[in-house]
């Protein structure tokens, strides 16, 4: 079967991913905008240009009248690509509903619709109240869900969704929220496909193994390990303000903070006032996997105070217990509290601090709990179920009559 996958890049951890799909059969073509059109996160590590099983498509992008990019070419590409499915999510997916003409495209020649979503922070059809309980903040926090123009294109989202939903013959996403939101939408369970997210497994299982019989790196103390972009989403100020709170009581243990960002300057003057500069230490950013390998192998818990969510994944093929609150919709397929990490109260610094406190109070339940996150990664959300559920929903939307 030939698959187009629109995308707005392809992130490091990505390639391996679509390597596999490829593997088992499908014939791959990654469409990516041409040009950058501000769709990828700062910082995000794009996959370094190298040859790849699955071919690359570029398309000419423009911000339509609606504030979004869309890929100008996709209706070219379609016709001379002519593949069984096209597999597309936001925000190019709206520029199929602005442009009518794409779907009759599709209908003519019998290309199968899949929407790619996560959907994390997408309210339930006709629910304005939802980001009431759930604020949309950017990655430097500033709010966004506010003010009257906010709620209109909110309301224009959820109909264009319900719309383009109605059209699709199956949805691929990254988290079981799924099975929460898309009904509303009108979506049928049987056409709901969640995949999960993943890192490349196999080559973290490979580096665990190298890992386990190389000598230590670092000193042997208790350690709590953060990895991740150091801007104001993730909230690293919360994890250094709760690491204060427990430090008198664990006077051994250490903070490792991975990572470099806009928020670097800030987060060291912040442990320089609560005296914990001789107990934290900012690598910056860390690509060589062996020395991350090492840094997770040799630490006590990983924790992520704020949004993010495939460091999860890596830190449990390491067994490593986690402690998270709201991430990116995955951490509840991931962690289950209690048995594998804790789940704590978002932007709660107590209630950090106390989950901190169980995991490093009773270091024979973390090291249960750090084989638990281990099974999760390796028999549910890994670089071969993830690649068989993508090929599960082609082979299902190719099997639908249109």
């Amino acid at each position: 079967m030939k698959v187009i996958y629109v995308n707005v890049t392809i992130p490091s951890y990505t390639h391996p991913l679509l390597e596999r799909i490829v593997s088992k059969g499908c014939d791959l073509i990654m469409l990516l905008p041409q040009n950058d059109d501000k769709t990828v996160g700062t910082g995000v590590k794009r996959a370094e240009a190298k040859k790849t099983s699955y071919r690359i498509c570029y398309s000419r992008s423009k911000i339509k009248w609606y504030g979004k990019p869309a890929l100008i070419d996709l209706k070219h590409i379609l016709l001379e690509e002519k593949p069984d499915i096209l597999m597309i999510g936001w925000p190019y997916f709206l520029h199929l509903f602005f442009d009518r003409s794409i779907l009759k495209l599709m209908r003519k020649n019998k290309i199968r619709l899949i929407l790619q979503e996560i959907p994390f922070q997408t309210p339930p059809f006709g629910k304005l109240g939802y980001f009431k309980e759930h604020p949309v903040y950017n990655e430097n926090m500033e709010l966004q869900s506010h003010g009257l123009w906010f709620y209109l294109r909110a309301i224009l989202t959820m109909w264009i969704r319900r719309y383009i939903y109605k059209k699709a013959d199956a949805t691929v996403n990254y988290a079981s929220c799924a099975y929460d939101v898309l009904p509303s939408y009108g979506v049928k369970r049987e056409d709901i496909f969640v995949r999960y997210n993943t890192s490349d497994t196999d080559a973290l299982f490979e580096q665990r193994e190298k890992v386990i019989s190389t000598l230590p790196m670092l000193k042997v103390c208790p350690r709590i390990l953060h990895i991740g972009r150091l801007v104001k989403w993730k909230k690293v100020d919360l994890l250094v303000e709760a690491f204060q709170k427990i430090s008198e009581k664990y006077p051994d243990t250490e903070l490792v903070i991975i990572g470099d960002g806009p928020e670097r300057q800030t987060l060291e003057q912040q442990v320089l006032q609560l005296g914990l500069e001789d107990r934290t230490v900012f690598t910056g950013a860390i690509y060589d996997p062996l020395t991350l390998g090492q840094y997770m192998h040799e630490s006590s818990v990983y924790v992520l105070a704020g949004m993010g969510g495939l460091s999860i994944n890596d830190a449990m093929c390491f067994s490593l217990p986690v402690i998270c609150s709201v991430c990116d919709g995955t951490e509840k397929d991931l962690i289950t509290d209690g048995v594998n990490g804790y789940i704590f109260q978002e932007g709660n610094v107590d209630s950090l601090a106390y989950k901190i406190d169980l995991v490093l109070s009773d270091r024979a339940k973390a090291k249960v709990m750090g084989e638990a996150s281990y099974r999760v990664i390796k028999e549910k959300i890994n670089l071969e179920t993830v690649s068989q559920r993508y090929i599960d929903a082609f082979n299902y939307v190719i099997s639908k009559q249109q």
